[in-house]
């Protein structure tokens, strides 16, 4: 069969089919030819192995902890240092009082309202509540003493001035004789009663001006009660 032939042919078998199938159009399964799915090489397994993490827990007791050295230049001049301060549970507020222990506000032998007492990191006032941790203050700013053992600076500033307690010397309220503490009404009778009061409720309500206003409330109160 020459190729002319066969092209004759060809197209004469071509012409007798429709051009386009029909929208019933079924195809005898029987006359198909399945192709051969062709499947892709299978890979090796090469799983990669992640390095085991190693699980540690700190003993009872044994919280990670710094050692603290508060600082003030002037008014006074104060190098205070806090040893194993725990990080997670160490707070503003105990760092004020720890140098509220030690300083007294002029002549009247009283320490000085929390209030007053700026804690400094880096310069700056440490802002927030007063019940941020020593872990939250340093988890910006210096990571690395997070894994404990580390001394931290931090410094101390006093609104209005105040004094080093003298060492040895106990306070003592005014109408109460040396060494011994003032209970009762003498407690209610002091400033410093009144501040640490509007302190507390400062904490709890976080509102600074409504604790002012109902710490003079209380106060008020007291003392028409005693009129």
């Amino acid at each position: 069969m020459t190729e002319l032939s066969f092209v004759k042919s060809f197209l004469s078998t071509v012409d007798s089919r429709p051009v386009r199938f029909s929208p019933d159009y079924v195809a005898e399964p029987s006359s198909m030819k399945w192709p051969i799915p062709y499947t892709l090489p299978r890979l090796p397994q090469s799983y990669a192995t992640l390095p085991k993490k190693i699980k540690t827990t700190d003993a009872p007791g044994a919280a990670k902890s710094v050692n603290v050295q508060l600082k003030s230049a002037r008014n006074p001049t104060l190098d205070l240092s806090l040893d194993n301060a725990p990080l997670t549970t160490t707070t503003v507020h105990d760092l004020r009082e720890f140098v509220r222990q030690r300083v007294v506000v002029g002549d009247s032998g009283q320490p000085p309202a929390a209030e007053k007492i700026k804690i400094l990191f880096n310069k700056k006032p440490v802002g927030g509540s007063a019940e941020k941790t020593l872990a939250e203050i340093l988890s910006d700013a210096q990571p690395d003493a997070l894994s404990g053992g580390k001394t931290v600076e931090f410094g101390v500033m006093i609104m209005g001035g105040a004094t080093v307690k003298a060492e040895g010397t106990q306070e003592s309220a005014p109408g109460t004789t040396g060494g011994q503490e003032p209970s009762g009404a003498e407690v209610l009778s002091t400033d410093a009663f009144w501040s640490d009061l509007q302190e507390f409720l400062g904490r709890r309500i976080r509102d600074r001006d409504e604790a002012s206003r109902a710490a003079t409330i209380f106060r008020r109160a007291w003392e028409a009660s005693r009129s």
